[in-house]
């Protein structure tokens, strides 16, 4: 048989390349679709939020028009109230009342004013505007009442608002007994044509709710039918979405999840694997996060080791050799510091006596600096302070800070025999370099021993 020729492989090839599925471009054509199908969902979500938006502001508004209603209805109702009590008490804090609501308070009228801003020149509108005609008619006839009564007690008229005083009653009225004129003035707010038009207003202020809750009705159900459609819509294009996440997965699974199963292979053959997103990835990274956080915890648990004294917990000696090269000693403090009479202890008490002394020690000091500060233990009863940011300027508060380590030593709150520390201070310069401050806090530590022990002292170069 003879081999195919060139073109006949290059004619195969590419019905193989044919043949091929590219998950980039399936994937570009289903971001694409998905992308489409997203911004029609955000728009539809955005219609229907305007709609609900529109549902609010209707159910608002129909409490505010009934706020503003009821506010007339019971401005009116107080009218009353107060004319009746007047005429029939005589008592003139009633009739105050009174005009203080139809001049200074005018709830009526602001409420008049708020429905005429909503409603327009509504047919709710419209039944108001008549409330308050009739209320206005009514409002003469308890004014002539009112003034009635100020003839029958005897009042003086012109000590009462204008509106009294312009009130000119019949001569019929004038002619009768001040008995009499009370009797008709308290009767013209409680007979059968004043309840009839009080009744009046009632009835127009409950016609105007009817109207209202009509109103509001129907542009709820406006909305309310625009809401249902934009919810056919909505429904729709999540269905749609459904459909490209469904074969997204699909297309991970096929293209995706089934190499990744082969990656695993690599791995159980200690073999490097190219990296990805899916479960059998997740597997890789968690197995090398794993790894990775045990060996980080060994390497800080040995240089913690290291670096830190087992008695106390405090740096040792190769630690603070290791700051003290790291630390900038140009602006810090540093205070060496001596047991006293430690020996004593370990004679006196034994061994255990004077490691529970030492780790008091390291507790009291890591209390007394700050969390920025490295407290050292150097030797058997020698320990070290390197205070950062520290100058000349915190002399004193270093002072209190021994001052209050010392108190705390001499006076121990458990079973601990009384001890102190001796604690020489020097300060870093631009002059000084390791070894020059040390020498000089040794040379503060000698000049406290020399002077009795139990306290501190600086280097004053």
């Amino acid at each position: 048989m003879s081999e195919p020729t060139e073109k006949a492989k290059t004619e195969h090839a590419g019905k193989e390349k044919k043949r091929g599925l590219s998950l980039g471009r399936l994937n570009l054509i289903l971001a694409t679709i998905a992308l489409l199908l997203t911004a029609l969902l955000l728009v539809a979500t955005y219609r229907a939020d305007i709609g609900y938006s529109s549902m609010r502001n209707s159910t608002e508004n129909y409490i505010s028009w009934q706020q503003s209603a009821y506010k007339m209805q019971s401005a009116s109702d107080y009218l009353t109230d107060q004319i009746r009590n007047f005429v029939v008490t005589g008592k003139r804090e009633y009739l105050t009342n009174y005009f203080k609501e139809v001049n200074v308070t005018r709830r009526r009228d602001a409420a008049l004013v708020e429905l005429r801003a909503a409603l327009g020149d509504s047919q709710a509108y419209a039944e108001l505007a008549k409330v308050m005609e009739k209320s206005e008619s009514l409002a003469q006839r308890e004014l002539y009442a009112a003034r009635l009564m100020i003839e029958s007690l005897n009042y003086d008229v012109t000590t009462f608002p204008p509106e009294i005083q312009d009130v000119e009653l019949e001569a019929r009225d004038l002619s009768m007994s001040k008995v009499r004129q009370s009797e008709r003035a308290r009767n013209m707010v409680v007979d059968a044509t004043y309840v009839q038009k009080k009744a009046e207003i009632n009835e127009g202020i409950q016609n105007c709710y009817a109207l209202m809750i009509d109103q509001t009705e129907r542009m709820q159900s406006e909305a309310l039918r625009a809401l249902d459609e934009l919810m056919y819509t909505q429904r729709a294009l999540i269905l749609g979405l459904i459909f490209i996440v469904l074969a997204i997965v699909s297309m991970t699974s096929f293209l995706v999840i089934n190499p990744l199963v082969r990656c695993v292979q690599h791995i159980r053959a200690e073999q490097s694997i190219p990296e990805s997103g899916s479960y059998e990835f997740r597997f890789l990274a968690k197995t090398y996060n794993h790894m990775f956080e045990a060996s980080r915890q060994k390497k800080e648990k040995l240089a913690y080791d290291a670096s830190h004294d087992k008695l106390t917990g405090l740096y040792n000696r190769a630690g603070y050799d290791y700051l003290m090269g790291d630390v900038e000693l140009e602006t810090s403090a540093l205070l060496l510091i001596d047991v006293d009479k430690f020996k004593h202890i370990n004679d006196t008490y034994g061994h255990e006596m004077g490691d529970r002394v030492l780790k008091n020690i390291a507790h009291v000091l890591r209390e007394a600096f700050r969390s920025d500060d490295y407290v050292c233990r150097i030797g058997g009863d020698e320990f070290a302070t390197i205070m950062v940011r520290s100058g000349p300027q915190f002399t004193d508060l270093i002072r209190g800070k021994i001052e209050r380590v010392n108190d705390k030593l001499l006076h121990p709150t458990d079973d601990l025999p009384p001890i102190s520390v001796s604690v020489g201070v020097a300060f870093g310069s631009d002059d000084h370099d390791k070894s020059g401050i040390v020498k000089h806090a040794d040379r503060a530590l000698y000049q406290v021993k020399e002077n009795g022990r139990c306290g501190c002292a600086f280097y004053e170069g």
